[in-house]
C-alpha cells in the first residue's frame, strides 16, 4: 500500500465541470469566440492563469488576461461556496484512506480560494495534510511539476503516491512523476475515455470502485 494519494480537484474530486463549462460558455458569448476541442483541451489541463492568457491570446481579445481570470472568477465562485458536490464515494475514500494512514493532498490547476471554499463546504477539508497549485509551480499539469509539489509538502516521494486524475493531459503529468496513476470516469471526459484508460495504471468508473 502507498504512504500517500494526491487527488486532482475539478472532475475527480467534485462535480464541478459543468459550472466551469457554462462559465466559459458565459465569456465565449461575452466576446464573440467558440470553445472548440483544442480550447477545451487547454483550459481543462493548464493552470487558472494560464488558461486566462490563452484566451485572451488566441481570441485577441482587448482585455488582460488578469481581467479575464477575474470575469471567469466571479462566474464560478458562488457556486464552489454553495452548491458544487463531491463526486459518489468521494468522501467515504477519503475517510478510509485517512483511517488507514495516508495522507491526502491535492494537486489543481484552481485556486486556493475555490478549493478550499467547496472542500470545507463539503466537510472534508481537514483530511488533506496539503495543497499544491498549478499557479504556483508555473506549470501546467502535462508536467509533473504539481504532484512533485504535493508529495514533498507531505514529506513523501511521488512514487509512494497513488494520483487521482480525469484528463489526459493530467494523466501524462501524473506518469512522469512516478507514482501510480488512478484515472476516473468523469461525464465530461468520457469522449477521452480510451485514451485516459491506457494512460493510466489502473481506471475506476467510479471513487467507491477503488481498492488498495
Amino acid at each position: 500500500m502507498k504512504k500517500g494519494a494526491i487527488f486532482d480537484l475539478d472532475g475527480t474530486l467534485v462535480n464541478s465541470m459543468k459550472v466551469w463549462e457554462n462559465a466559459d460558455y458565459i465569456l465565449a458569448e461575452r466576446y464573440g469566440f467558440k470553445p472548440d476541442e483544442e480550447y477545451w483541451n487547454r483550459v481543462t489541463s493548464c493552470s487558472f492563469m494560464q488558461g486566462a492568457e490563452y484566451i485572451t491570446e488566441r481570441f485577441k481579445l482587448r482585455k488582460t488576461a488578469e481581467e479575464i481570470a477575474q470575469e471567469l472568477y466571479e462566474i464560478v465562485l458562488n457556486d464552489y461556496k454553495n452548491t458544487i458536490k463531491l463526486k459518489d464515494g468521494a468522501k467515504e475514500l477519503l475517510t478510509h484512506m485517512k483511517n488507514d494512514g495516508l495522507k491526502l493532498a491535492i494537486a489543481t490547476s484552481n485556486t486556493e480560494e475555490m478549493t478550499f471554499a467547496v472542500l470545507k463546504s463539503n466537510g472534508v477539508f481537514d483530511l488533506f495534510t496539503a495543497f499544491a497549485y498549478c499557479d504556483d509551480v508555473g506549470k501546467n499539469k502535462s508536467y509533473p511539476d504539481v504532484y512533485y509539489k504535493a508529495a514533498s509538502d507531505m514529506g513523501l516521494l511521488t512514487e509512494e503516491c497513488y494520483i487521482f486524475e480525469d484528463v489526459p493531459n493530467a494523466v501524462d503529468g501524473a506518469k512522469k512523476s512516478g507514482a501510480e496513476v488512478i484515472g476516473v470516469y468523469d461525464e465530461y471526459s468520457a469522449a477521452k475515455e480510451l485514451e485516459i484508460r491506457a494512460k493510466s495504471d489502473r481506471y475506476i468508473m467510479s471513487l467507491k470502485e477503488f481498492i488498495y
